[in-house]
């Protein structure tokens, strides 16, 4: 069985590291099977298939702490790992602020997802569905590329104190990204999706509506800067959301960066707005039973009808502003913070086509690229349209757009705000996820006009 494997290989880790120095630790090992395919120009150009083992360690020696990751760990060298680790535990300054390893072993939720498994031949005929979906939309469609990928995933936590969590779960991403043209014009669309099912993603739908998209867009015009009323689609929600769930973490209120502060009980966004941090829904890539530092974690509605009702806690910044860890801590490529990481924000009653016909004169935005914070403390941010911005009139949309910078506020965009009923799950950073709706806000702030 794969945990008794994980579980044996972390014992070995914790246990070489006490023996070499570290007064406590914990390690995480991950066991991953990857699937992974690219098509382009309407054919599969690349197939990678990877197994590997991965583990990340802490150690702590007196008030040094310091994180270390391998891959692929073998008995002979995991002696050198540990050393190397143990090197920068020594050579970390103190962090008076560390709050030790957990040392009760909770009672965490069982989290049933199911193990599927995904053959290469499988995932060639979802693209296959992929290629001939788009190009059945019209003879304007004439490349098809994108990527499909597969992992399974098995992982074991353990600390120095023997309290431990094992998690597994199976994940399918996709990207789909279909050119057309027309005369010397071309046009580009993308879905980015996310299941735990090769069904789940839809592909076929999916593939169509970025065909329709990538056709409408040809032949773009100019408009005029300033705000207009715009339906986001919910890849270009989730882009916008990940600037709420930055603002929705405890660090921001420790470095006083997040434009969230002193707002806890207040009416932020549109009382048409709720989203659940959905942390034991299995059908979340980022559903888990518990964090990075080995706290539960349950379901979570922090923002409620508009207010705000929660921040992201970890058990530093917890034990910082006195109060308890909600088990949020999450492990990325740029260390840990807590962070909200299984968004799902509740839908509404009418389609994205009840919101655009709903609509004199304003945008449809299909994704939104080069984000960023411009002034965090008041939730101002900035980035460019991409992959098909158009034009509504009358409730209809009537021509694309040459693309803009957008700048403006999250507190602005989001106070005249209605979710539709289309909700898509959107894959996104610290290996979390979003599951989304379209939303037509009131107004958004195009600043500069684009080149094409």
């Amino acid at each position: 069985m794969e945990r008794e494997r994980l579980e044996e290989l972390a014992n070995i880790i914790l246990r070489a590291a006490k023996s070499q120095g570290a007064e406590h630790a914990q390690v995480t090992v991950n066991s991953i099977v990857e699937i992974g395919t690219r098509f382009g120009e309407n054919h599969i150009t690349q197939n990678v298939y990877d197994i590997k083992t991965e583990f990340t360690l802490k150690t702590q020696i007196g008030q040094k702490v310091s994180t270390y990751s391998g891959n692929n760990p073998r008995p002979e060298s995991i002696e050198d790992h540990i050393k190397d680790a143990l090197v920068l535990t020594k050579f970390s300054g103190e962090d008076p602020d560390f709050p030790g390893f957990l040392e009760e072993q909770p009672k965490y939720a069982n989290i049933d997802v199911p193990m599927i498994e995904l053959d290469p031949e499988k995932i060639a005929d979802a693209i296959h569905l992929t290629v001939e979906s788009a190009r059945s939309v019209d003879s304007k469609v004439t490349a098809v590329a994108g990527n499909i990928r597969y992992v399974k995933g098995f992982s074991y936590t353990q600390n120095s104190y023997d309290v431990a969590g094992f998690s597994k779960g199976v994940s399918l991403t996709s990207v789909i990204n279909i050119a057309a043209t027309q005369n010397e014009g071309e046009s580009r669309s993308i879905a980015r999706l996310a299941a735990r099912t090769i069904d789940g993603l839809d592909l076929a739908k999916q593939s169509e509506l970025v065909a329709q998209r990538a056709v409408q867009g040809l032949n773009q015009q100019e408009m005029d800067i300033g705000s207009y009323a715009a339906v986001l689609s919910p890849l270009a929600v989730s882009a916008l959301w990940g600037f709420v769930v930055m603002g929705a973490s405890s660090e921001g209120l420790i470095t006083h960066t997040s434009f969230l502060k002193d707002k806890l009980g207040e009416q932020i966004f549109d009382g048409r707005i709720t989203v659940k941090d959905d942390s034991l829904n299995p059908a979340h890539l980022a559903a888990r039973a518990f964090d990075s530092e080995l706290v539960p974690t349950m379901p979570l509605a922090y923002i409620e009808e508009g207010v705000l009702k929660e921040f992201a806690y970890n058990r530093r910044n917890a034990k910082k502003l006195g109060v308890e860890s909600n088990g949020r801590n999450a492990q990325g490529f740029q260390g840990e913070m807590p962070l909200f990481i299984s968004n799902t924000i509740l839908p509404g009653t009418k389609s994205e086509e009840d919101l655009i016909a709903s609509v004199d004169d304003g945008i449809y935005i299909t994704n939104l690229f080069y984000n960023n914070f411009v002034n965090p403390p008041q939730g101002i941010c900035t980035g460019l349209t991409r992959d098909g911005l158009f034009r509504i009139k009358n409730g209809e949309i009537v021509y694309s757009l040459k693309n803009f910078r957008w700048t403006d506020s999250l507190t602005s965009i989001f106070k005249n705000a209605e979710p539709a009923n289309n909700s898509v799950q959107v894959a996104g950073f610290f290996g979390g996820s979003s599951i989304t709706p379209s939303m037509l806000v009131d107004r958004f702030n195009l600043t500069s006009k684009g080149k094409h």
